[in-house]
């Protein structure tokens, strides 16, 4: 009887001046107890010893290290979708260049596909650490909440959980490359993982791997990480700015999701595309409340069963009914 053929797995790492953190990480990675078939890099234009590392590295590794060095800066997302466009793996690993991972990290999340045949995209927990290696002594699930009901929405079939957090980390994830031209291009404006994410969920189920599997490094010179990109944009602006910014700024990047996923053939029976424009409209009714409070009150109470399934509840209510909104 012949074997299963196995899984080809790339790993997807990217780069922009990551002297520091870098040889850890590409240590952890030369450490798993199930080894990459490929390393495929994409460095945007380090002017650090990033590249010459990285050639050391493959010098000494059993696998194929395939180094591609842009001539201008892309950005962290396009230089994710790059990397990604550039693997030849049946199974893709993303790979931020400042974690450590664990040795079981590549075996653990093959074998979430293996048990889970349904599955296209698994994520997994972290442990957080400091710029020194220091564990922080929290989680990256507990820091983002997907606990409880946001873990066990999304188990159950309930995608609004999808729109409405952002809970799937990159530097976590591997998703099958059957699935990577639905996700590609990016649109602008997004992070690559939440819209890898979010466009895999409408074709198969996403698996979260209640494992920490990488020690997920929180330092002040990250590209992405746990500062909101909205906040980083509304910085210096009142409470009341930033609230409303987001409001705008979500309805934009779902309507851009939505319009995607829309020409494209889906499957009926995955109400997926149907639960984020469900919350799509919750969220454009928002953006379109009065500037005047008093004529916000009878619109935002007639809509409260919304507020509970697509908001913060009562919480979200009071905001929207008490924060001073331009005219």
């Amino acid at each position: 009887m012949s074997l299963a053929r196995q899984n080809r797995i790339s790993v997807a790492l990217c780069t922009y001046n990551g002297e520091h953190f870098l040889p850890q990480q590409l240590s952890s990675i030369q450490q798993q107890t199930r080894l990459p078939d490929e390393l495929v890099l994409s460095d945007d234009g380090s002017t650090d010893r990033t590249i010459e590392i990285v050639r050391e590295f493959a010098a000494s590794v059993s696998f194929p290290v395939r180094i591609t060095q842009n001539t201008h800066t892309l950005g962290s997302t396009k230089n994710f979708e790059q990397a990604i466009r550039l693997c030849s793996g049946d199974l893709i690993a993303l790979s931020d260049q400042d974690d450590i991972w664990y040795p079981m990290r590549l075996a653990r999340s093959e074998q979430e596909f293996d048990t889970y045949p349904q599955a296209g995209l698994v994520f997994s927990d972290a442990d957080l650490i400091d710029e020194h290696d220091q564990l922080l002594g929290q989680t990256l699930w507990q820091r983002l909440g997907f606990v409880g009901r946001r873990k066990s929405d999304l188990l159950a079939g309930r995608y609004a959980v999808l729109a409405k957090h952002r809970f799937v980390t990159g530097a976590t994830v591997m998703f099958r490359a059957s699935l990577r031209d639905r996700c590609l291009p990016i649109e602008a404006g997004w992070v690559h993982d939440e819209w890898i994410a979010m466009i895999v969920a409408a074709f198969s189920d996403l698996r979260p791997i209640d494992q920490p599997l990488i020690r997920y490094r929180i330092h002040g010179s990250q590209q992405v990480g746990f500062q909101n990109k909205l906040e980083q944009r509304a910085q210096g602006k009142t409470r009341a700015e930033r609230h409303w910014g987001r409001v705008a700024e979500s309805v934009k990047e779902l309507q851009q999701m939505c319009d995607v996923l829309s020409a494209m053939p889906l499957d009926e029976g995955r109400p997926v595309l149907l639960a984020y424009q469900q919350h799509l409209q919750f969220l454009s009714f928002r953006s379109g409340l009065p500037a005047r409070r008093l004529m916000r009150v009878v619109p935002i109470l007639t809509h409260f069963s919304q507020y509970e399934l697509h908001a913060s509840g009562l919480l979200s209510m009071l905001k929207d009914l008490a924060l001073e909104r331009p005219r």
